[in-house]
């Protein structure tokens, strides 16, 4: 199996939203979740959902990784980096980031508190995933382990909608059956049907 590569991926949920924390004597916090565990996913560009298992990110948090936190996605306006200015934990609820930005971010805490920047988004690359197709139209890839690179705050959280993005998303779900042995059991013509139904699937998304 060929090594995944990055994904993005956004979340604009009630009480989901970043927030600002200011105690009196304590740096300023903006504080949010990249990832609520198994919350399923919008269809990602029509193809397949998506969720987290509660866990996903402990064993690339064990490995303190190199990761920051960025305003929209913009690498030259860094907020926080791993591992002083960025905390990040899981808890029951998911993937929680507290970021302790700089002084010239003050202008984007405004934002925050007045309510402009309303999501999160994070680049990760998934290393243990899971793909339930009992549902035909809909298939669920269900995420068990992942490396983490990078949260957001956004403004208005949305899948890519690059080309990139597109053929990224297009890639994972190709290759989904690659990863494990879902096909096994299957006869040659079994395989074919799944695979024009998946041609004629990206036909429809005209990919």
């Amino acid at each position: 199996m060929k090594e995944n590569k990055k994904e993005q991926r956004e979340l604009v949920l009630p009480g989901s939203k970043p927030e600002v924390r200011k105690v009196d004597g304590e740096p300023t916090k903006i504080i949010g979740y990249a990832v609520r565990w198994d919350q399923l996913s919008h269809p990602i560009f029509g193809m397949f959902q998506e969720k987290f298992k509660r866990g996903a990110f402990s064993k690339c948090l064990a490995d303190n990784p190199d990761v920051y936190a960025a305003w929209q996605h913009d690498s030259r306006e860094v907020l926080g980096r791993t591992p002083g200015t960025l905390l990040l934990t899981e808890d029951d609820i998911g993937l929680r980031y507290d970021i302790t930005p700089p002084s010239w971010a003050e202008k984007h805490i405004e934002t925050i508190e007045r309510g402009d920047v309303r999501g999160s988004s994070f680049i990760f690359r998934a290393t243990v995933e899971e793909w339930d197709e009992t549902n035909s139209d809909m298939p669920i890839r269900t995420i068990t382990e992942a490396e983490l690179f990078e949260v957001s705050p956004v403004t208005t959280p949305a899948y890519p909608q690059s080309t990139v993005g597109i053929r990224s998303a297009e890639e994972v779900f190709q290759n989904r059956n690659h990863s494990d042995e879902s096909l096994l059991g299957y006869t040659d013509e079994e395989i074919d049907m799944i695979m024009l139904e998946l041609d004629l699937r990206m036909k429809k998304l005209n990919l």
